[in-house]
């Protein structure tokens, strides 16, 4: 018969972040200003590429599109962005 011997205090959130984590966010491309919109849940971001043309060329006639986004890196995944630039991975700034 299981005994356990140590108990567990109950958690808040029961997936807590840790530093790195990636997210899934949408991501969306303001045409009139090129801005980033990257949202999540409550939180929203808007940043801006450092490669604009190549993310441009992975978004363009997308509309909103799912990603992965690490926050803490201001780095987005774009699934499927390599069969059109050859990069998945864009890097972001403030």
């Amino acid at each position: 018969m299981y005994s356990p011997t140590l108990t567990a205090q109950p958690t808040e959130n029961l997936v807590p972040r840790f530093a790195g984590d990636w997210i899934s966010a949408w991501i969306n491309r303001d045409a009139d200003t090129g801005l980033l919109h990257v949202g999540s849940g409550p939180h929203e971001w808007v940043l801006e590429a450092l490669a604009p043309q190549k993310l441009t060329e992975a978004l363009t006639g997308r509309g909103p599109v799912e990603v992965q986004f690490n926050p803490e890196l201001f780095i987005v995944l774009v699934p499927g962005a390599h069969a059109l630039v050859g990069n998945s991975f864009f890097k972001l700034r403030a």
